[in-house]
């Protein structure tokens, strides 16, 4: 009487041509599970994979349990395992893009509170070297009118001048910061 020597014992002895036989058996039903998680290029990378590890591990395996349920549940975890990466690797991705985003922030001048203090300090300097360089009468009234927010006509009790003499020195005094300002930005 001749022994039957299953298709997973020919495998586990090395017989290269029941491995092939096992491959053409479940290759197709592996490729169409697959594809329910994966693209076919991701699929086919698994089953490879799948196929690959029974072969080099064939002398570990279990003749008392099913090889169709093991290749499917290999299947099964590989997917998930690519699905995990891939939803790792648009986290990172994620997180880079939102550092990034933080990155540009910062160098942002309406957004940097430093970078705008500078830019601030920078104008504020401007503005008072423009401010100084005023004649001296224009500039006391210029400070009393912008600076110390003195109405005109106080401005001009407290000085004893015309109004409209005031008004003259604030105006020739806003037409010089204009043009010294314009002068300076460029």
């Amino acid at each position: 009487m001749e022994k039957v020597v299953s298709l997973t014992e020919r495998i586990k002895n090395g017989d290269r041509a029941a491995f092939n036989e096992l491959y053409l058996l479940y290759y197709a039903s592996l490729q169409n599970y697959g594809r329910s998680f994966l693209s076919a290029a991701e699929t086919e990378d698994i089953i490879q994979d799948v196929f690959l590890n029974v072969w080099l591990h064939k002398e570990n395996i279990d003749e008392t349990l099913s090889l169709k349920a093991y290749l499917f549940r290999s299947v099964y975890n590989s997917a998930l395992n690519v699905l995990k990466k891939k939803q790792t690797d648009q986290k990172m991705s994620d997180y880079q893009q939102s550092i990034e985003e933080l990155r540009y922030q910062y160098y942002d001048p309406d957004a940097n509170e430093v970078i705008q203090s500078l830019y601030d300090n920078d104008t504020k300097n401007k503005i008072d070297a423009a401010i100084g360089s005023l004649p001296p009468r224009c500039r006391e009234i210029f400070i009393l009118s912008y600076i110390e927010d003195m109405p005109s006509k106080d401005i001009s009790k407290q000085l004893d001048l015309s109004l409209s003499t005031v008004q003259n020195h604030i105006y020739i005094a806003l037409k010089q910061l204009r043009e010294k300002l314009r002068r300076s930005s460029d």
